[in-house]
């Protein structure tokens, strides 16, 4: 998708999540396969956000109780922290990039891939948030005489600590980044260069926030420079599939 065929569609599904926010509703598993075109004709397109089967207000949402699709899990779901409506954020991020490129960024079924393709783009979360995951040390050892007190374990270790795991890894991924900022660099490869280019880059490293309280809430998105002034009044909240 062009930028300017993206802009759109991020613009009404953020839309959507700012309503569920403003109720407390944490959608759970936003991936594009939940994201049905209405119109494929209009100018600009529009979208609405279906499939509330994982839904739950963010008050009844249990730490360590997995919920949603692996390759677009927020890293705090997948260590089993409290997670809230930020975790709609990462995983709106994540097919953002999708759309962007034509490419998953970190596609994995696998939650030990899943975590090692994060990691090998944007680092391990910071030591404060696993310190609180009930599933840290099933992916990281802990060593509190160290600098950074986690370390992710290598595939052997994670394969010998973890009971039934019979894992071997795969590689899925189509583009390996060593940093979110070369995002620009493959938007260009494979659309040329647009307008809007790198100011989608920067949005998409404040969605993807390794900590879900650093990450851009959906109000901030539609007031992102990736967004033009007024924008978000063209996107009323009509764009939500209501669940009942």
């Amino acid at each position: 998708w062009e930028t300017d065929e993206v802009r759109p569609i991020l613009g009404q599904i953020t839309n959507a999540l700012s309503h569920l926010s403003s109720v407390g509703i944490v959608h759970a598993d936003l991936k594009p396969g939940n994201i049905m075109v209405v119109n494929r004709h209009e100018s600009p397109i529009k979208v609405k956000l279906i499939d509330f089967g994982l839904a739950c207000p963010a008050s009844a949402v249990i730490p360590g109780d997995f919920v949603g699709t692996v390759g677009y899990c927020a890293p705090e779901v997948m260590l089993g922290l409290p997670y809230n409506e930020a975790s709609d954020m990462w995983s709106l991020g994540l097919v953002a990039v999708e759309l962007a490129t034509g490419l998953p960024l970190y596609p994995s079924e696998n939650d030990y891939d899943y975590l090692k393709f994060i990691i090998e783009t944007q680092g391990q979360p910071p030591d404060h948030v696993l310190d609180s995951g009930v599933y840290t040390e099933n992916y990281f050892i802990g060593d509190k005489y160290k600098q950074q007190r986690w370390t992710f374990k290598t595939e052997e270790q994670y394969k010998g600590s973890v009971p039934g795991t019979g894992h071997e890894s795969l590689e899925t991924r189509y583009i390996i980044l060593t940093r979110l900022d070369d995002l620009e660099q493959l938007m260009m490869f494979r659309r040329g260069p647009e307008a809007g280019q790198r100011l989608f880059v920067s949005l998409i490293k404040e969605m993807l926030a390794l900590d879900a309280h650093q990450r851009i809430t959906p109000s901030q998105v539609l007031r992102h420079p990736f967004f033009s002034p007024g924008l978000s009044k063209r996107f009323p909240c009509i764009n939500i599939e209501r669940p009942y």
